[in-house]
């Protein structure tokens, strides 16, 4: 998937500021101190996070959700937006915890995974192809049903189900702001070594099966890593 595609995900889902802030933070490469800026509140800073990601992905800063759509996939405008709010209208409730909200552009992204490797299945030519085809498809399909639990649950009893991993990183988010400062340094410090230590990995060992799983890691990191920041400004 694109950072092309991930933008329109991102912008199809609403724009909200936390999605926005854990792209920014994956793919704009900020220094330390706009990091720790944006981090603090990313709702007060969601044109610079729209602005960022735009230029990044080589997109017009007027760019909309139809452009995108028609950039990135060539298809014509649809009523995708539409779907979305009227599958999941809590989505636009000040109430909606926020993990959900996350787990809507992710659901995005997987279900469009899917196509993607359902229609490269048959472009796969040699055995470590088809592997690789068929294990990204099947991760992209328990990942997009498993976030499908998450939100008809909470559609239909106004309750967090919680099995998905994103509320466990969100509570070691939380579990942060217990620390004090020389503790918030040393997990700094950790976070940085943990990042560097599974990016490396991804450059110098080629392993197909592994590869998603670190890139996950490596986002939960990064999103924990922001909140350091936060409470370190």
């Amino acid at each position: 998937m694109t950072l092309q595609n991930l933008v329109h995900n991102w912008l199809l889902g609403g724009a909200d500021p936390e999605v926005g802030l854990r792209l920014f933070m994956d793919y704009t490469n900020p220094s330390m101190a706009i990091a720790r800026m944006i981090s603090r509140s990313p709702e007060k800073h969601l044109q610079t996070i729209k602005v960022a990601l735009l230029q990044q992905a080589g997109l017009p800063l007027d760019t909309s959700i139809v452009s995108v759509a028609k950039v990135t996939y060539n298809e014509p405008q649809t009523n995708d937006k539409r779907k979305i709010r009227s599958d999941w209208p809590f989505l636009a409730d000040p109430e909606c915890p926020p993990e959900l909200k996350l787990l809507i552009s992710d659901k995005i992204t997987a279900y469009r995974n899917c196509i993607q490797e359902y229609e490269n299945l048959p472009k796969a030519i040699s055995a470590s192809e088809q592997l690789n085809t068929v294990r990204s498809l099947v991760t992209n399909f328990i990942a997009n049903h498993d976030i499908y639990k998450e939100l008809k649950y909470y559609k239909d009893t106004g309750k967090v189900l919680g099995e998905h991993k994103v509320f466990a990183q969100y509570k070691r988010i939380k579990d942060l702001r217990n620390l004090n400062t020389m503790d918030l340094f040393k997990k700094k410090k950790n976070l940085e070594h943990s990042i560097w230590r599974n990016e490396s990995k991804i450059k110098k060992e080629n392993r197909p099966d592994l590869l998603h799983s670190r890139q996950e890691k490596i986002k939960e990191l990064k999103m924990e890593l922001a909140e350091v920041y936060r409470l370190l400004e």
